[in-house]
């Protein structure tokens, strides 16, 4: 039986939800759910949860590489589409590396086309930086966010969120505040 993951969306087209439905479908079983808008500033919504940790088999075998183009290139022509109104999208692993017990988020929330599209198209050449990015994260920690940087235009931790706690990545550490 092969792992669930998840796809939640609104605001976008039937073919693009059975673009994205058939590809998840090809590697996992797929829970897939149209939401209510929850955003006047975003008219499409896309949160696709991988049930696999962020890793090298991931892209190599898991999913494999060419249903993760597939996946970026259906995002990217929503967002193409859609122009300044918006698309928000959420890319979530079951782990990291070694760490299946944290989740990993990828935010992808600009409004400009050029930093969207650049923000997802890094998401795969991060493999090995985010074990060494995230080898302290707090106590408790259920998942880590992380950040899209248009002007440095990197990825970087954002939020470690814990049961009751959001850390804050400032300065190269954890903080609370």
């Amino acid at each position: 039986m092969p792992d669930t993951a998840t796809f939640y969306h609104y605001g976008i087209s039937p073919w693009e939800i059975e673009v994205i439905y058939d590809t998840l479908n090809r590697s996992f079983e797929v829970e897939e759910k149209q939401l209510p808008p929850d955003d006047p500033q975003y008219v499409s919504m896309i949160e696709i949860g991988f049930p696999v940790p962020y890793t090298e088999a991931f892209f190599e075998q898991e999913f494999t590489m060419d249903s993760w183009v597939k996946i970026k290139g259906v995002i990217k022509d929503v967002k193409k589409r859609r122009g300044r109104k918006g698309i928000k999208a959420f890319i979530r692993f079951a782990g990291f590396g070694d760490n299946k017990k944290i989740d990993i988020v990828f935010p992808l929330q600009s409004k400009g086309d050029r930093q969207f599209e650049m923000g997802i198209e890094k998401i795969e050449y991060l493999i090995e930086i985010v074990p060494v990015q995230l080898q302290l994260i707090p106590p408790g920690a259920e998942e880590i966010w992380y950040l899209y940087d248009e002007v440095s235009y990197k990825w970087s931790p954002s939020v470690a969120k814990t049961g009751s706690i959001n850390y804050l990545f400032k300065n190269n550490e954890w903080r609370t505040k």
